[in-house]
Order: structure tokens, then sequence, then C-alpha cells
């Protein structure tokens, strides 16, 4: 397990270099405070997908045996899918604002 695990945080680790250096224009003459959690955000994306994909390669498939996928799988898969592509990140952080929104209507009752 400890082999796998390091080719998943090394390529999460170049991947997510790769994505932020695309992005990186954006974050001329910001703080570093703001860099290293973009920086962060990219790699926390890219880990969270290899280890999914791990687990459906090396876990998941092999007991499959003539059993079907469940919902756990299909939701786990949307999940993998946005993050190969970038885009776990901006989702989370989506859902994250829309929940801090609704709790600020419910709180302050408006």
């Amino acid at each position: 397990m400890i082999i796998p695990l390091i080719i998943i945080i090394t390529a999460s680790i170049i991947l997510g270099l790769i994505k932020y250096k695309s992005i990186s224009d954006q974050y001329r003459g910001k703080n570093w405070q703001l860099k290293f959690s973009e920086i962060w955000n990219d790699f926390f994306n890219y880990f969270i997908s290899g280890l999914i994909g791990y687990y459906f390669i090396f876990i998941r498939l092999p007991f499959l045996n003539g059993n079907s996928l469940n919902a756990i799988d299909i939701v786990l898969f949307f999940i993998f899918t946005l993050g190969i592509f970038g885009h776990l990140c901006v989702i989370s952080k989506n859902l994250a604002d829309g929940i801090q929104v609704i709790l600020d209507k419910i709180l302050k009752g408006k």
C-alpha cells in the first residue's frame, strides 16, 4: 500500500503544480497564503481523485465478479471525474459558499 500511496502523492503534486501554473497569472501580486491555498486545493483535488481511482482499480473491480455497481460507486465515479478534470476544488468551494449563504439567511432571519 505504501508504493501506490507514494505514486498518488507524487502525481498529485505534479498535476497540482501544473494546474496552478496554468492559473498563476491570477495570483500575481497576491499574498503567499492565497497562493499556498490554491496550490493545496489543486494538490488535494488530484489526491482525492487518485485515491478513488486506486479504490476502483485495485479494490472494487476485483470484487465485482458478477456483482453490479451500486449507488456509492456511481457517486465516487462522479467525484473521480470531477477531480481528474480539475473541477473538484471548484465544486467544493461553490457548495461551501452556497451553504454559507443559506446559513446566513437562516441565522439572520432574512
